[in-house]
C-alpha cells in the first residue's frame, strides 16, 4: 500500500512539474512569413464552425492528421516541416473562415519559443555546434489569426501540436 502511495505522489508531482514548465513557455512573433504557398479546395458542406477558436482547433487537428514532421516539405507525400504545417493550416483556416462567413484572416508567421525570458532557440544554438541543428532551430513558423480590426485574436502551432499534443499560444 505504501508503494502505491509513493507512485501516486511521483505521478502527481510529475504532472505538476510539467504543468508549471508548460505554463512558462510562450511563442513570440519575430515577423510575418513573406508569402503563402498553399490554397485549399475543400467542400465545406457539413463543416459548420462558429468561432475563430473553433476553426483554429479544427485546422490544427486536421493539419496534424495530414502531415508527418520532416526536415523538408514534401506536401504530396504528407511530410512537412514547421513552414509547411503553418502554411497549410493557415490556408485551411482561411477557407473555413470564408465558408462560415467569419471575418478573420490566418497567416503563417515566424517566431521563437521562450521559456520565461530565455529564447529556447538561442539556448539550443549555444549547446550545439552542428550547423544542421542550428539552421533547423533558428526560428519557427506557426499560425496567427487576426480579426476584422487587425487585432491578433488567436495563434497556434500545428507542428508542435502534432509532435507533442501540447498547445502554446502567443
Amino acid at each position: 500500500m505504501k508503494r502505491v502511495k509513493i507512485i501516486a505522489v511521483i505521478i502527481l508531482m510529475t504532472f505538476l512539474i510539467c504543468f508549471v514548465i508548460k505554463s512558462q513557455i510562450r511563442l513570440v512573433k519575430l515577423n510575418d512569413r513573406p508569402e503563402q504557398l498553399y490554397s485549399i479546395n475543400i467542400n465545406c458542406d457539413g463543416i459548420h464552425l462558429s468561432s475563430i477558436e473553433d476553426i483554429a482547433e479544427y485546422s490544427k487537428k486536421k493539419t496534424a492528421d495530414k502531415f508527418s514532421f520532416a526536415k523538408h516539405n514534401d506536401i504530396s507525400s504528407g511530410q512537412a516541416n514547421c513552414v509547411g504545417y503553418a502554411q497549410y493550416a493557415a490556408a485551411l483556416c482561411n477557407k473555413l473562415f470564408k465558408c462560415n462567413n467569419i471575418n478573420a484572416k490566418a497567416k503563417p508567421v515566424v517566431g521563437c519559443y521562450y521559456f520565461r525570458n530565455t529564447n529556447i532557440h538561442e539556448a539550443v544554438v549555444k549547446l550545439f555546434s552542428n550547423q544542421q541543428i542550428i539552421n533547423f532551430i533558428k526560428d519557427h513558423d506557426y499560425v496567427e489569426i487576426v480579426n476584422s480590426s487587425g487585432k491578433v485574436e488567436y495563434s497556434f502551432d500545428p507542428s508542435i501540436y502534432d509532435l507533442t499534443y501540447l498547445n502554446f499560444h502567443e
